[in-house]
């Protein structure tokens, strides 16, 4: 599939994306992300049913996710705010990524001393929920901030085997839990360890990472968008690759307080990062835009644009209660947990518009539907299958 993704993506670059209005968006998603399912439904015999049969999707093959907080989780402000913390997280939202628990500064403040309790209890919470977790970050050079003292303190062979030690670390106490992490956060904003080691950019990383944990995705994450410095972003993410680093993803936050460029220019952005033929992704989306109308515009138009393009994968947002909210005016839910007007237009979307359910008939053990990819929930008669549905492939629906 994803091979197919980027072939129609190579031989379709004359595209006018003057003309991306709604109606244009629409169609590039029922084109993207619909296919034509035949299921083969059997009973327990082996032998094809026929019948009505109900289906509905249940999960998205396209990741909607957001941030969490370890601290809320852990120490909610009350039971009732936890209660609709995790009925909003786990109804609207398919995969998560940590706000803060997992950084290096907030693991290992103290030389040596790795908290590990507080981010495995988060990625529990969220994994005994069927929400899985995208690791963030394992390093974050953007501004001295937010490396740790300590570490800001040592010489470079001993920084350079610290970051090591925490690339182990990190990656080994959630291996088989989290496959994929951004590396170094927002090096298109300043880079720390480069300056401290010397290296002409961070390749570097990428390198030992690999070597140190072969099966893991991972990421570059960046804010480029909202500054229109996509250009420079393509840039270092093409000469890292040129020096062998090995890149698994691009990571766009797509934090917005200016307002949210037009359709033309949201698209021509994501052509340049999907240029690599590596998975793109929104990060950390959110858009502090004060009139409440115009917020849920941006909201609407912004992930229209994003989920009609063949090249993102994922568009997370950066929290969603205006209670755990770093930017609490771009929260979906106000802090006594009424929707706001950007929250009715994110669920108008992933709960009704890119949706699929409905009812079919059953021939000869064939159920055809059209409907966007992913996990579907069957019933037929006294029956229930869980179907992958993750391309236009013929599917057999084990009894």
């Amino acid at each position: 599939m994803w091979k197919l993704a980027w072939v129609l993506l190579l031989l379709c670059p004359a595209i006018v994306v003057a003309d991306l209005d709604e109606a244009e968006l629409d169609r590039r998603i029922e084109h993207n992300r619909k296919g034509d399912f035949v299921v083969e439904l059997h009973d327990a015999n082996g032998k094809p049913i026929s019948g009505e049969a109900h289906f509905e999707l249940a999960r998205h093959a396209f990741g909607f996710g957001t941030a969490v907080n370890a601290d809320f989780i852990i120490h909610p402000s009350s039971a009732g705010d936890l209660k609709h913390y995790e009925q909003n997280l786990t109804h609207y939202f398919n995969c998560a990524v940590a706000e803060n628990s997992m950084k290096w500064a907030a693991m290992e403040p103290h030389e040596g001393k790795v908290d590990t309790t507080t981010p495995m209890v988060l990625w529990q919470w969220c994994h005994d929920r069927g929400i899985p977790m995208r690791g963030h970050c394992i390093f974050w050079g953007q501004n001295e901030r937010w490396v740790p003292a300590w570490a800001l303190k040592l010489d470079p062979p001993e920084l350079e085997a610290a970051m090591k030690s925490r690339l182990r670390q990190v990656t080994g106490e959630f291996s088989g839990k989290i496959d994929e992490w951004d590396l170094n956060n927002e090096m298109l904003h300043g880079d720390v360890f480069a300056k401290r080691l010397g290296l002409k950019n961070g390749a570097a990383y990428f390198q030992w990472a690999k070597a140190i944990a072969p099966n893991v995705r991972f990421c570059v994450n960046d804010y480029a968008m909202q500054e229109k410095r996509t250009g420079e972003y393509v840039r270092q993410i093409r000469a890292m690759l040129d020096d062998g680093a090995a890149i698994g993803g691009i990571g766009e936050q797509a934090h917005f307080h200016k307002g949210v460029p037009d359709n033309a220019e949201l698209w021509d952005d994501l052509d340049q990062l999907a240029q690599f033929h590596l998975p793109v992704k929104i990060t950390e989306f959110d858009d502090n835009t004060a009139d409440p109308q115009l917020q849920a515009a941006n909201l609407r138009r912004f992930f229209k644009v994003c989920f009609a393009h063949l090249g993102v994968t994922a568009i997370l947002q950066w929290g969603f209660w205006e209670g755990r909210h770093w930017r609490p005016a771009a929260a979906l839910w106000r802090k006594d947990w009424t929707i706001k007007p950007n929250g009715q237009a994110y669920v108008k979307l992933v709960d009704d518009e890119w949706k699929t359910r409905g009812d079919g008939t059953v021939a000869s053990g064939e159920l055809r539907f059209r409907g966007f990819f992913g996990e579907y929930r069957i019933h037929a008669g006294d029956r229930t299958w869980t179907v992958n549905l993750p391309d236009a492939q013929r599917t057999h629906a084990v009894p």
